[in-house]
């Protein structure tokens, strides 16, 4: 309170300056009644009254004068702050419009982006896993759609399940599909591989709710050897697609014309536009044995035409299974 208030405290002080110069007046006057020959006392009281209660209002007046300049940097201060942040609000607001535009005009459904937005805001700081969590998984789609967006390659260390049921469910056209007969995670490819496993049932189940929606599904076995062909577990794969209506076609590897270098890894082409395939990486200490190294989703145009050239190359001088 003493801060706001400095003249108040000040008054005591006012009125002694005050009598001090009344005093000094009155004994000013005195002296000169004293040496004089006309009796000045009422009109010396009088001046010194006079005098001190003008050096009272100086004091109250300058002391007004400093609370109004202090006021006026005070009002100068706010104003600036205010109006820093009332530029801030409207750098947020119109970030805010621009954002809720763009929003607006993508091709992506806009509630599901608001929806997105929204659920990320209810995310609290405590437990702090959950946040950390939550954060990496936001700038992990974050640099997802910017990839998909600028055409380029995603890259998933290991085998990815997400990507692949997801195309295989939103596909509209066509798939067409390489699958080699690597030995892949220490199984007989075609017995307790992909297609006996959860991943392999749900893929295929995919694949039937794509054939029902008139989407054309072809597959390419490239057979590393060529007895596999008559393989009784082999001949079991190839009764689950035939079951769903999927058009399968072998090839044997003593088939392929010099022209052609078989692939060594599995791709996947929906719709004529993404191209969906994985490296195998054998173990150093069972080199016969591959596991999947990584899963990449390839959506630049002249990759995929290259994926759909080797496919179309190897579908015609591949074999229906008899």
């Amino acid at each position: 309170m003493a801060d706001r208030n400095p003249t108040g405290n000040r008054t005591p002080t006012k009125i002694l300056i005050s009598l001090a110069f009344f005093c000094i007046t009155f004994i000013a006057t005195w002296l000169f009644e004293v040496l004089g020959t006309q009796p000045m006392v009422l009109i010396g009281f009088g001046s010194s009254l006079f005098v001190a209660g003008v050096a009272f209002v100086v004091q109250f007046l300058y002391d007004v004068e400093k609370r109004l300049d202090k006021m006026e940097e005070e009002l100068e201060r706010h104003s600036r702050v205010n109006e820093a942040r009332i530029d801030e609000g409207f750098k947020k607001i119109n970030a805010a419009t621009k954002l809720f535009g763009l929003v607006e005009a993508s091709a992506l459904k806009t509630d599901a982006i608001t929806q997105l937005v929204g659920n990320s805001v209810r995310i609290k700081p405590n437990p702090q896993l959950v946040f950390d969590l939550a954060q990496t998984e936001i700038q992990r789609l974050s640099e997802m759609l910017k990839t998909l967006g600028d055409s380029g390659d995603l890259t998933y260390d290991g085998e990815d399940r997400d990507w692949l049921l997801g195309l295989t469910k939103h596909v509209n056209h066509s798939l067409d599909a390489i699958s080699t007969t690597l030995d892949v995670g220490g199984q007989d490819y075609f017995d307790g591989s992909l297609w006996q496993s959860d991943l392999g049932q749900r893929y295929l189940e995919a694949q039937r709710d794509a054939v029902r929606r008139n989407v054309r599904v072809r597959r390419i076995f490239i057979l590393d050897r060529p007895e596999l062909r008559e393989d009784a577990n082999f001949r079991r794969v190839v009764g689950m697609h035939d079951d769903i209506q999927i058009d399968v076609r072998a090839l044997d590897p003593t088939l392929f014309p010099r022209q052609f270098i078989p692939p060594i890894f599995d791709f996947i082409i929906f719709d004529g536009s993404v191209s969906y395939q994985t490296s195998p990486s054998a173990p150093v200490t069972e080199p016969s044995r591959a596991t999947i190294a990584s899963t990449q989703l390839i959506t630049n145009p002249s990759k995929v035409q290259r994926n759909i050239d080797r496919f179309n190359d190897l579908w015609k001088i591949a074999t229906p299974i008899i």
